[in-house]
């Protein structure tokens, strides 16, 4: 491709990038998908091009967002470009797409960092700090309507309830992880979408049954959940960590299982209706299928259940 060409898709794309994000700022709904569209525009012009020419146009991009958006949209472009450029740099490469989607998994968290410690800098904005007094404004609020209706509140309860709401600040690394799973995933899905659209090119995953993580994540979570059970500090560093990988990692099984719920389909040619089902009722009924799914996604990993359907 000539030079030519990739100048000009430079500035559709760079231009593309303004509209998006002047509508995730005044348009109302439009951020809540914001954190998925913005890196699109960063990941395509890095499959075309390479992350050298991505890095110059995010460097051109930058300033022309100051002046149209206020350095209100500085860590938000921040993290749209590490998402887009790692998810790009993957399809660039031409490696696997459950590669690339981890590779823009940790774009997407390196993108989190940045967008933290920007607001915590510019803004002096602490989302932790912030985090927290919600949290304990809703705690007062609750305590006064309960206090209302029964007039008296157990001591034992509401320092449960406070013990627990604290817990998952603690737990945010790991929930940070996991939004930039699921952000990864929708926007490189999105992005193959496109380019195949737009490039004619022929970019798709892997059947969902054949997904698979590393048997070494039983290991991972096993040891995460001895570090819980023996740490009798609530609140120190260890557990704090022990907690976000326990987080981490039940996610992670989660996920084998519900592919594990493909496969099994695929096997026993049931209709895809059944997995896919699984999928929307355990995003609406997550107390009660989560920990069936977790158990699951490790009894496969442990015993291979998916390379004994193939040598059925």
């Amino acid at each position: 491709m000539n030079q030519t060409t990739k100048i000009k898709e430079g500035i559709v794309y760079a231009a593309i990038y303004i509209i998006l994000l002047l509508m995730s700022i005044f348009i109302p709904g439009v951020a809540v998908i914001g954190m998925v569209l913005l890196p699109l525009p960063f990941m395509i012009y890095t499959a075309r091009f390479g992350w050298k020419s991505s890095v110059i146009l995010a460097a051109i991009i930058m300033p022309i967002t100051l002046i149209v958006a206020t350095v209100a949209s500085l860590p938000i472009t921040l993290l749209a470009i590490c998402g887009g450029i790692a998810l790009g740099t993957g399809v660039y490469l031409k490696r696997s797409s459950y590669e690339i989607w981890a590779q823009g998994t940790v774009g997407y968290v390196l993108g989190m960092v940045l967008f933290y410690v920007l607001s915590l800098l510019l803004f002096h904005i602490n989302w932790v700090e912030e985090i927290q007094v919600y949290m304990q404004e809703s705690i007062e609020a609750s305590k006064q309507m309960i206090e209302s209706i029964s007039g008296t509140v157990p001591e034992e309860q509401l320092e449960l309830v406070e013990e627990q709401l604290y817990r998952i600040i603690g737990l945010l690394p790991s929930f940070m992880a996991i939004m930039s799973i699921g952000y990864a995933l929708m926007t490189l899905w999105l992005g193959y979408k496109l380019m195949n659209l737009t490039y004619k090119t022929k970019h798709q995953f892997p059947p969902v049954r054949n997904m698979s993580f590393p048997k070494a994540l039983i290991w991972y979570h096993l040891i995460a959940i001895i570090l819980t059970w023996i740490n009798a500090d609530p609140g120190s560093f260890m557990d704090q960590a022990s907690q976000n990988v326990y987080t981490l990692t039940g996610f992670l099984m989660t996920l084998q299982g519900l592919t594990f719920l493909f496969a099994f389909a695929d096997y026993k040619k049931i209709t895809k209706a059944f997995p896919i089902g699984m999928v929307v009722l355990t995003f609406m009924l997550p107390f009660l299928l989560l920990y069936p799914l977790m158990i699951l996604g490790i009894i496969d990993l442990g015993f291979s259940l998916r390379a004994r359907f193939s040598k059925k």
